[in-house]
């Protein structure tokens, strides 16, 4: 029950993040404003913000100007509400849970930005992170197991550290929106156990790397820019849902 009603709700926050992932590299407000059809400009009735209900009933088209409109919206809700439920299914019905969900929230419009825009909005990381991490400190506390405060800074400050230094090193190949987002992440890797932050950073270079030989074998060149940002979070919420058995396959356990 408790996993379905937080599917429900990522459809629904699916919907506002899209909205986020539109307007705010424009520079357009998030917040206030009806959301409208970008062709012909008609503000969208109540009916057609219901998540993808009501881009199956228009048949995807503006029912103004019959425009057809991309599956991106109805992805986005969908991605939402997997994740969102795997969060839940992952951490059950404890406070834990909540900050997971913030921060899945965080990664959709992230991912959708940094993949059209090859930038991370340090105001989402922020907020992910301002919202995030006292969450994270009073579960550690309910359950009576302070020292993953420890391991969650830990893990801030290591995925802070590695990426600062990929930075300076890798000059063209890191933004610094990747080491902003590689704090976050350390820091939700790190309260879940120590051995999480390299596995799921591990994991974030394995799927940037296989994207990048898929882009070379379809003719693009070496220095074709790729997205990080995507990649980093796909590893990490591997790591966050599977880590336990993943690490004790890597030890032989």
């Amino acid at each position: 029950m408790f996993v379905t009603l937080l599917v429900l709700l990522g459809l629904l926050c699916g919907s506002y993040l899209g909205v986020i992932a539109d307007r705010l590299p424009r520079g357009e407000p998030t917040s206030t404003g009806r959301s409208h059809c970008d062709s012909c400009g008609a503000d969208l009735r109540w009916f057609e913000l219901i998540p993808i209900v009501s881009w199956l009933a228009q048949r995807g088209r503006c029912r103004r100007c019959g425009v057809h409109i991309t599956m991106a919206p109805l992805l986005t809700e969908m991605v939402t509400a997997v994740l969102f439920g795997a969060m839940a299914a992952r951490f059950d019905l404890n406070l834990e849970t909540a900050a997971f969900v913030v921060l899945a929230g965080a990664l959709v419009p992230l991912s959708i930005i940094d993949l059209r825009t090859r930038r991370l909005p340090r105001e989402i990381i922020y907020v992910a992170a301002a919202v995030g991490a006292p969450l994270l400190v009073v579960a550690a506390l309910v359950a009576g197991e302070p020292e993953r405060i420890w391991w969650a800074a830990v893990g801030a400050g290591s995925g802070l550290g590695f990426f600062l230094a990929l930075y300076f090193g890798w000059r063209g190949g890191m933004g610094d929106g990747d080491v902003r987002l590689a704090g976050l992440l350390g820091l939700y890797l790190g309260w879940i156990g120590l051995a999480h932050i390299p596995v799921g950073l591990f994991l974030g270079f394995l799927a940037g790397s296989l994207a990048g030989i898929v882009a070379l074998a379809r003719g693009g060149g070496r220095k074709t820019a790729l997205p990080f940002g995507p990649f980093m979070a796909i590893g990490a919420v591997v790591a966050m849902l599977w880590g336990h058995p993943i690490i004790e396959l890597w030890l032989g356990k």
